[in-house]
C-alpha cells in the first residue's frame, strides 16, 4: 500500500514538471513572436531643419550629427511649412533614430522666424510728410541718430534723410487724431522694400504716438479661410496674410463668427513670416 501511494505521488510530480516545462517554452515562444514594448515605443528627437526635397527630411541634431529621415506619409506640421532655420520635434518609433528611417510626424516647435531679428519686428520708417494724396503718401525720413551719436559721429544740425514714396492700398489703417497732412510727422509701417514702391498699410501720426493703441500693430481684411487655429486674411488682390491663434479658443470662436467679414487684426511678429500670432480681431465697416 505504501509502494502503491509513492508511485502514484511520483507519477503526478512528473506530470507537473512536465506541465511546467510545456508552460514554460510556450510562454519562451510567445515572447520571441511578440515585438518587446520598447521597440514599439514611441519617441521623439530634436533637430534643426536643413532641408525637405522629396520627402526626405534632413535635420541637425544637437549633437552636430546630420541624419535626414523619410517623411513621407508622415504627419507634418499644418502650421508651418517647413523651411530651414525651424527647430522641431521629430517622432519615430523604435529607441534610437537611424539614418534613413521613416518617421511619423513633424512639429515644429520654434519656427526660423521667430529666432530672427528680420521677422520679429516690422519694418518702419518716420518722417515728415512732404505730399499726400488718395493713392501715395510721401515722407521724409527722420533719421534717428542716436546710434550714430554713440558711435562718435557728429550729427549736430542733421535732420532729414532719404525721401519715400508709399503707395496707399485700400486695407491701409490711418491712426491719428488730427488727420494726414503736410509737414505732419508719421510712423508709416510698410511692406516691400523702400526702393521699390513699397506699400504703406499702418501708419500712425505723431499726435497719437503716445495712445494705447499705438502699441499694437494691425492690418485690415477679410477672414477668407480657416483651418484649425491658422485663418487667413484676404486684404486685396495682392495681399493676403496667414495668422495663428495658437490654441486661444476665445480668440478661434471670435475668428469663426466673423468669417467673411471685414476686420482689423492686431498681431505680433512681422506679416513676413509665414504665420504671425494674432492677438485680437476688430469687426470694421
Amino acid at each position: 500500500m505504501k509502494k502503491t501511494l509513492w508511485i502514484a505521488i511520483f507519477g503526478l510530480m512528473l506530470f507537473a514538471a512536465a506541465c511546467g516545462k510545456k508552460t514554460d517554452t510556450k510562454s519562451s515562444q510567445t515572447a520571441q513572436e511578440e515585438p518587446s514594448s520598447e521597440a514599439l515605443s514611441e519617441n521623439s528627437l530634436s533637430a534643426t531643419v536643413q532641408k525637405l526635397d522629396n520627402g526626405k527630411l534632413s535635420v541637425e541634431t544637437g549633437d552636430g550629427k546630420v541624419l535626414t529621415f523619410d517623411v513621407n506619409g508622415a504627419t507634418l506640421d499644418k502650421t508651418w511649412e517647413l523651411m530651414p532655420g525651424d527647430e522641431v520635434e521629430i517622432s519615430y518609433e523604435g529607441t534610437e533614430p537611424q539614418d534613413g528611417m521613416t518617421v511619423k510626424s513633424v512639429t515644429v516647435s520654434v519656427p526660423y522666424e521667430f529666432t530672427t531679428e528680420d521677422f520679429n519686428d516690422e519694418q518702419n520708417l518716420y518722417g515728415e510728410i512732404t505730399a499726400i494724396n488718395d493713392s501715395s503718401i510721401t515722407v521724409k525720413e527722420i533719421p534717428d541718430f542716436r546710434e550714430a551719436a554713440l558711435d562718435g559721429e557728429d550729427t549736430e544740425g542733421k535732420k532729414y534723410g532719404d525721401t519715400v514714396t508709399f503707395q496707399r492700398p485700400s486695407f491701409e489703417i490711418d491712426l491719428t487724431q488730427g488727420g494726414l497732412k503736410v509737414g505732419g510727422e508719421i510712423s508709416v509701417y510698410y511692406l516691400g522694400e523702400l526702393s521699390n514702391n513699397p506699400v504703406a498699410f499702418y501708419t500712425i501720426t505723431e499726435d497719437a504716438l503716445e495712445g494705447e493703441d499705438a502699441d499694437h500693430l494691425k492690418v485690415k481684411g477679410t477672414i477668407e479661410s480657416i483651418d484649425g487655429d491658422v485663418f487667413t486674411l484676404k486684404s486685396d488682390d495682392s495681399h493676403s496674410f496667414r495668422f495663428t491663434t495658437d490654441g486661444n479658443d476665445a480668440l478661434t470662436q471670435e475668428v469663426e463668427s466673423n468669417k467673411g467679414k471685414t476686420v482689423e487684426v492686431s498681431y505680433s511678429t512681422s506679416l513676413k513670416a509665414r504665420v504671425s500670432l494674432a492677438e485680437g480681431i476688430k469687426v470694421v465697416e
